[in-house]
C-alpha cells in the first residue's frame, strides 16, 4: 500500500470517528469505514500489514510459543475486522468465535475464509451475548480496546473477563503507555496500572510483556495475559 493510500485510509478514519461522534453514535463509525471501504482493505486503516492481509505478528508470536496441548477449546476474537486473527486462531486448532461490532467486517471476513469451520457475529463487545458468558478457554483483544476511552473502555474491562471460563485464558495486545508518558490519541494507550485492573475482575496476570513497533518514533506496545482460576 502508497503511503498516499495510507494517509487516506486515515483521514477517512478521522473523518468518520468525528462525525459519528458529534451524532452522538461514538462506535458506529466502524461500519461505516468497512462500507466505505467498498471491499479494498487498502482503505481500512489496520486492513494491511506490511502491505498485505495477515494476522498481527504479535499474535502469531504468541500461538507459535503456544504448547500444542493448548491449542484446543473454544477461542473467541475480538473486534475481527477482516478475519486473519480469527484465522490464525482457527488453524492453530481452536474452535473459534469471532466477532465484529461492524456487520460489514464480519461478513467481508466471513466471505474470505469461508473454508475455516469459524463461526462469525456481529455483536457489541460492551453487550455480548448472554450464552458468551463464561463460554472461552481464550479470549484474544488485539488492539480493540485502545480504541475505547473512559467509561466504554472499563464497561469492555468487564465484558473481556466475563467472557473467560474458569481455567481459561484472556490475551490482550495493545499500545502501551507508561504512567508518567504523555498520550497521543487516537489510540488511547494502556497503562500497566488499568491492565491491572483485570485482577480485581477475578483474573490472575501472567508478566506483563513489551515491545516497540518500527514507527519513528518507535511506539511501545504490551502483551498481557490473564487467568481464570479453575476454582474460586
Amino acid at each position: 500500500m502508497t503511503g498516499d493510500k495510507k494517509q487516506e485510509s486515515r483521514r477517512r478514519a478521522d473523518r468518520l470517528r468525528a462525525e459519528h461522534e458529534r451524532r452522538g453514535e461514538p462506535l458506529l463509525w466502524f461500519d461505516a469505514l468497512y462500507k466505505e471501504a467498498g471491499g479494498d482493505p487498502g482503505l481500512i486503516p489496520w486492513g494491511l500489514q506490511g502491505g498485505r492481509q495477515a494476522a498481527r505478528a504479535p499474535l502469531i508470536a504468541w500461538l507459535d510459543e503456544l504448547p500444542e496441548d493448548r491449542r484446543r477449546g473454544r477461542a473467541l476474537d475480538v473486534g475481527c475486522g477482516l478475519g486473519d486473527n480469527a484465522a490464525a486462531l482457527s488453524r492453530a486448532g481452536f474452535e473459534v468465535t469471532a466477532f465484529d461490532i461492524s456487520p460489514t467486517a464480519a461478513e467481508w471476513a466471513a466471505q474470505r475464509f469461508a473454508d475455516l469451520p469459524i463461526s462469525w457475529a456481529a455483536a457489541n463487545l460492551l453487550e455480548p451475548p448472554s450464552e458468551w458468558t463464561g463460554a472461552f478457554d481464550l479470549v484474544s483483544e488485539t488492539f480493540t480496546i485502545q480504541a475505547l476511552q473512559g467509561g466504554e473502555r472499563l464497561q469492555a474491562f468487564r465484558a473481556l473477563a466475563s467472557l473467560v471460563k474458569p481455567g481459561g485464558r484472556l490475551l490482550i495486545v495493545c499500545r502501551g503507555r507508561l504512567e508518567d508518558e504523555a498520550e497521543s490519541p487516537p489510540p488511547w494507550p494502556l497503562t500497566p496500572k488499568e491492565l491491572g485492573s483485570f485482577e480485581t475482575l477475578g483474573l490472575r496476570a501472567l508478566p506483563l510483556r513489551q515491545y516497540f513497533d518500527k514507527a519513528e518514533p518507535p511506539q511501545r506496545h504490551f502483551i498481557a495475559e490473564f487467568l481464570r482460576p479453575s476454582h474460586p
